[in-house]
């Protein structure tokens, strides 16, 4: 089989990153927790020190937020798509997104994933200010979007689709001088990564088109975690579902804490993301009014600060006010 395109593969497998003083378990894959080997005791006391404090700034980026978003806005024309729109995503946090329609929340996913430019704002990945000129920066950045039509191929198989667009090259060099991309290899890293978020498929060699909505939306969610991403957001990830496909996707999403991974989740179902989410962010008339713990709230205040029930933490006086260029 012949690759998609041939631009060269971002991401590597079993290259793990060295730090003084201990070595990265080359084993570890898909943006899991890295384990380190105890440092050799013989090692001189600089070496100590700076693996010391390695430590101490892993624990700072963990306590730090993973993505930061503030004050974005987005003008089309005379309309005022966002306005002051903030958001604060934690480490391995289940995040959700809600607001009625027409509050705002597709243009905000847009920008957050460089498909949309924001007209002002800033948008921080752990702590570094990102500019986003495109799809590419965000990915580079380590985020990842799920949109409701997941962007799977019905004609071809699962592994295909996880690395759609970003094929391995085959290791023999005369295969790889004709371009031809390496099926086993694929295959192989594709079903780990299925088997390490519990995705049950009838195989990852038969076409999606044969599979239900709950495990083409797992499948995609499993490309995401694939590639390294530490960031992924979900649009509407259980629209049109049955009751136990539902189940099937919620409790991948609660399994991404697992990897290391922080999610965004956009839904309109309140029950489902209480279920899932430690905090939920309201977004109404382009801006985010108010942000609540799931501990410390419930379905009825959600909803009566996304219909303008219950007042946001904002005066409601700056909604009006004209983005800024």
């Amino acid at each position: 089989m012949f690759a998609a395109a041939h631009p060269s593969v971002h991401h590597r497998f079993n290259e793990g990153p060295f730090i003084r003083g201990t070595h990265v378990d080359k084993s570890v894959k898909f943006g899991l927790h890295p384990k380190y080997e105890s440092p050799d005791p013989n090692m001189d006391h600089m070496t100590v020190q700076d693996t010391c404090r390695g430590n101490g700034a892993a624990l700072q980026t963990e306590m730090s937020p993973v993505l930061e978003a503030s004050h974005v806005a987005k003008r089309y024309g005379a309309v005022v798509a966002l306005h002051d729109a903030s958001f604060s995503l934690q480490h391995k946090e289940v995040h959700g997104l809600v607001g009625d329609n027409g509050a705002g929340k597709s243009t905000f996913l847009k920008i957050l994933s460089g498909v949309v430019a924001a007209d002002a704002g800033t948008i921080a990945v752990d702590g570094q200010t990102i500019h986003m000129r495109g799809p590419q920066d965000a990915m580079d950045a380590g985020i990842e979007t799920v949109y409701q039509d997941l962007a799977l191929v019905d004609t071809m198989t699962a592994y295909q689709n996880v690395y759609l667009g970003r094929e391995e090259l085959s290791r023999n060099p005369v295969k790889r001088w004709l371009n031809l991309v390496d099926d086993r290899l694929m295959r192989r890293r594709a079903a780990e990564v299925l088997s390490s978020l519990a995705v049950r498929i009838p195989s990852d060699n038969v076409p999606v088109k044969s599979m239900s909505g709950g495990q083409r939306q797992c499948l995609a969610i499993a490309r995401a975690l694939l590639w390294g991403r530490r960031i992924v957001i979900l649009d509407e990830p259980t629209a049109a579902l049955g009751v136990r496909e539902t189940e099937q996707v919620l409790e991948v999403i609660r399994d991404l804490r697992k990897h290391d991974v922080s999610v965004i989740v956009v839904s309109h179902n309140m029950q489902q993301l209480m279920s899932i989410a430690d905090r939920v962010t309201v977004m109404r008339l382009g801006r985010t009014i108010a942000t609540r713990s799931v501990r410390e709230t419930e379905i009825p205040e959600i909803v009566g600060l996304i219909t303008g029930a219950i007042p946001g933490d904002l005066r409601e006086e700056r909604t009006a006010e004209p983005a800024t260029p």
